[in-house]
């Protein structure tokens, strides 16, 4: 389990995690930045950054309160750091708290500084004669991070062990083995060194200053009202400086004068990266290192209060002061000579994390999904986190990232987003002002349609009655059988407008569309010129019966048909090159019957299509249509609860794509109905 972990809910894909981890160790999931235990560093970079405070830290309060709750005799080490985590609590108050939540004794871990500090000491002696390069190791995010990511700097590393562990090795050296030993301090990091296999056991746990607090409080304790104790263990002098950049340097003697190149102190990601990357190319004239992934161990990341790392120095070197200020340097050296017998070497092993390395062409290929199409288009912006487009294409080819955390790429997928919406607004819109005024003209239809049909059957009534009083031949009949005719024709049109306002009635009964469908074809055909045009038609497989009206179905189909057919005739086409192609089928959800009647004919502009549903609109010449084809068409869909929409291009074709819900019969009546049916 990885000691820094996400999550999720908390996650709001903002990738400052991404952006600050040295190791990028941060896998991107479906926008959620996960912590790769196997390559964390533990450094707590990214502990920091996360405003949301959605990365979680192994806690180890359960484990300690069970051993102080179990009568186990328990030591408390805590790092020298702690004066500037509790400002506002006297060191002395601190040492107290813990005591009465229960540890046996309380040691400060710059007593274990001392200890490593005479070894860097000979070490970099040696070094600078040697023309050898020793990297410190006290701060075991950086000895896991050259372990797993510069292993050819595994030699460098100073065979030391940290502080912590030197502190703990002189408490069990005095005491023996059968006691138990808690780290106190800011350092996420000490969390994975304790189980470090070259130092296990060493350590039993690793608080926090967060997590002390936390054990502090569910004991009812307020280190602040404590009265003052002091630490158990022998005394630190110099050793409590190493909290600050360049303090094991400071207590080991050695000087890091800014004139000399031989001595090099830094702190921080952005200045050790590169520092060690100029070590591993050989750049670098450097033999002593002093490097720390925070800014110094009063700026770790679980320190407990918000205080500037300039405030937090303030602090600690008052505090030195006024401590070393009442004991004599022989005091030290003292105590450091019962302890000389105390090992303090460890070695490192190999853990070196080899990520696949893409080809340029896999690399230029995640570019080209990040539409990063030429070196102009790879603004580096690093908002994803990496430092330039080309290491997030890397990243994205290692399987580390997505082609989302690009901020360019989606603003760019936003604004492609906005436009679609906005042509699919605006094309709603017009449908629906389109929906609203032939809904209003189907009103109007309907009540002109009953109002014309009553006068008209007493015309038809009265017409037939005088067509019968008069003989064959006689020349009033002529006149008579018009107005007979007219009066009939009027009646259609009428029809046809109470189809359009939905008036008519619906009979729905178990269809077998694609016999229909077929029938249709096949009856337009025989009055078709094949070297004009012809009808085609597409039926899925496994087309189900279906209730539907099909006398009215098919009236609205013939209608669809012959207006392709006119389509194509009109655009003249020849060789057989005209076609109108009638498909029918479902639905992906199969919960609708979709028909699609299409032409390669002449076409309509915008400005056709939005008023081909109005009644008496057309195109054609005069005398050749009465504009209700399609009306009649739109009312038998909307009898039908369905849709009907049109896509067309002048000269490239109309496709008419026509939706009904679909009410399914009993498998008993299909099976019933299908046993001669040759189509479906």
């Amino acid at each position: 389990m990885s000691i820094v972990s996400t999550i999720p809910e908390k996650c709001r894909r903002c990738y400052a995690c991404v952006r600050e981890c040295p190791a990028k160790a941060i896998k991107v999931i479906a926008g959620q930045a996960t912590v790769i235990a196997e390559q964390c560093v533990a450094c707590g970079n990214c502990v920091k950054v996360c405003t949301q405070k959605a990365k979680r830290i192994e806690d180890a309060t359960m484990l300690v309160s069970r051993m102080l709750e179990g009568g186990e005799k328990t030591f408390a080490i805590i790092a020298p750091s702690f004066p500037a985590a509790f400002a506002d609590t006297r060191p002395g108050c601190i040492v107290a708290a813990l005591r009465r939540l229960g540890f046996a004794q309380v040691w400060e871990v710059a007593f274990g500084a001392e200890l490593v500090s005479r070894e860097y000491a000979r070490l970099a002696r040696a070094a600078i004669r040697g023309g050898q390069t020793v990297v410190s190791t006290p701060c075991p995010a950086i000895v896991s991070y050259v372990q797993k990511y510069l292993p050819r700097l595994r030699g460098s590393l100073a065979h030391v062990v940290s502080p912590m562990i030197a502190t703990a090795r002189a408490i069990r050296a005095k005491f023996g083995s059968g006691i138990r030993i808690v780290f106190i301090g800011p350092c996420i990091a000490k969390k994975a060194e304790i189980k470090d296999p070259f130092v296990q056991g060493i350590v039993d746990a690793a608080l926090t200053y967060e997590e002390l607090l936390s054990l502090f409080a569910s004991a009812g304790i307020q280190p602040a009202s404590e009265e003052p104790v002091e630490m158990d263990g022998p005394r630190a002098s110099l050793g409590r400086s190493i909290p600050i950049s360049g303090g094991l340097l400071r207590a080991a003697g050695i000087d890091a004068d800014i004139l000399r190149n031989n001595v090099l102190v830094t702190e921080g990601k952005d200045r050790v990266l590169p520092v060690f990357r100029e070590l591993s190319e050989g750049k670098s004239r450097a033999r002593v290192l002093d490097v720390l992934f925070c800014e110094g161990c009063i700026n770790g990341p679980k320190m407990a209060n918000s205080l500037s790392v300039f405030a937090r120095k303030e602090i600690l070197t008052d505090s030195i002061n006024e401590q070393n200020g009442s004991m004599a340097a022989q005091d030290t050296a003292v105590s450091l000579s019962e302890f000389d017998h105390v090992d303090l070497s460890r070695e490192f092993r190999e853990q070196a994390v080899v990520l696949p390395q893409p080809g340029e062409a896999e690399i230029a290929d995640a570019l080209r999904k990040m539409r990063k199409f030429g070196p102009e288009d790879q603004l580096n912006c690093g908002s994803c986190g990496y430092p330039s487009c080309r290491d997030k294409a890397v990243a994205v080819c290692q399987g580390l990232a997505e082609v989302s955390m690009c901020l360019p790429y989606l603003v760019e997928e936003l604004e492609g987003t906005l436009s679609i919406l906005q042509r699919s607004h605006q094309a709603t819109q017009d449908r629906l002002v389109q929906t609203e005024r032939l809904a209003s003209m189907g009103q109007i239809s309907a009540g002109v349609a009953h109002e014309i049909n009553n006068p008209l059957s007493t015309i038809l009534l009265y017409s037939h009655m005088l067509l019968k009083a008069h003989r064959d031949g006689d020349p009033e009949s002529e006149d008579i059988q018009m107005i007979v005719s007219e009066a009939h024709r009027c009646r259609t049109i009428m029809r046809g407008l109470l189809d359009f306002a939905r008036q008519s009635r619906v009979v729905k009964a178990p269809t077998d569309l694609g016999r229909l469908v077929h029938e249709l074809a096949d009856t337009m055909n025989l009055k078709l010129d094949p070297a004009v045009a012809r009808v085609r038609c597409e039926i899925a497989p496994g087309l189900p019966r279906l209730m539907l009206d099909s006398d009215q179905v098919r009236q609205m189909l013939l209608n669809l048909v012959q207006n392709g057919i006119d389509s194509v005739e009109e655009k003249g086409g020849t060789n057989g090159s005209g076609e109108v192609i009638i498909s029918a089928g479902l639905s992906a959800s199969g919960d609708a019957a979709l028909l699609t009647v299409g032409d390669n004919g002449c076409g309509m502009p915008p400005e056709v299509v939005k008023d081909i549903f109005t009644p008496f609109y057309t195109t054609k010449q005069l005398g050749k249509g009465t504009g209700m084809g399609l009306s009649i068409v739109y009312g038998v869909v909307k009898m039908h609860a369905g849709d009907i929409t049109v896509d067309s291009h002048p000269g490239k074709g109309t496709s008419f794509l026509v939706r009904i819900p679909i009410e399914r019969i009993s498998t008993e009546e299909t099976n019933e109905l299908g046993k001669n049916s040759p189509a479906g």
